[in-house]
Parts: structure tokens; sequence; C-alpha cells
């Protein structure tokens, strides 16, 4: 199955913002960037991979 290539920047879009945030939110509280990257990065690659298949699934 093709994957078009909308479908690969709206999962983009939903991963960057899904990280922005988390990180806002915990380099508020006072965590390190590094730690809250680390802590972050693989909740981001799930929703990345949620929204890939939703928009795939979407223009089908």
């Amino acid at each position: 199955m093709k994957i078009p290539p909308r479908a690969w920047t709206l999962a983009l879009l939903a991963g960057l913002l899904w990280l922005g945030i988390g990180l806002f939110q915990k380099t508020g509280r006072g965590i390190a960037f590094g730690e809250a990257l680390l802590s972050e990065l693989p909740v981001t690659a799930l929703v990345f991979v949620v929204a890939l298949v939703v928009a795939a699934q979407r223009n089908r």
C-alpha cells in the first residue's frame, strides 16, 4: 500500500505538535531539556504512527 504524501505530512505535523507541547510542559516544570526530549520521543513515535495510519486510511 502506497502512503500518500499528505498522510506523511499530517503525521509529521501531529508528531511535532505532540513533541513541542510535551517539551514545553516538561521544561516548564524544571526538567532538563535532554531528559524531557528522551522521555517524549517514544510517545511521539507512537503518535506519529497512529496519525499516519489514520491519515492513510482516511484517504482511501
